[in-house]
């Protein structure tokens, strides 16, 4: 397994890719992306492989959910943590 970086992802095969004719366009969006908090921290990402680990071996619920396509424009703390909250309540009652 390689070291993870914010850019080794490029250093992957691609697959599937759409066409980008503004470059400039693509390297402001990057740029921009950039700038926003992070979905996960590596702490959290370490906590989840072992929480599904025990859902795998049946010992835990696992409750999935999320936005399929959510607009860039809409990404930001705010909107994380009130997305975090829906999910906290539908834990309540399902609880």
């Amino acid at each position: 397994m390689t070291k993870w970086s914010p850019n080794s992802w490029r250093a992957k095969p691609i697959k599937q890719v759409p066409a980008y004719p503004d470059l400039a366009a693509l390297k402001n969006t990057e740029a921009q992306l950039a700038t926003f908090p992070p979905l996960v921290f590596a702490g959290e990402a370490r906590k989840l492989k072992k929480q599904l680990a025990s859902v795998a071996a049946g010992d835990a619920f696992l409750l999935q959910g999320g936005d399929c396509a959510e607009s860039f424009a809409e990404h930001g703390a705010d909107n994380i943590r009130d997305f975090f909250r829906v999910f906290l309540q539908i834990s309540v009652v399902l609880t």
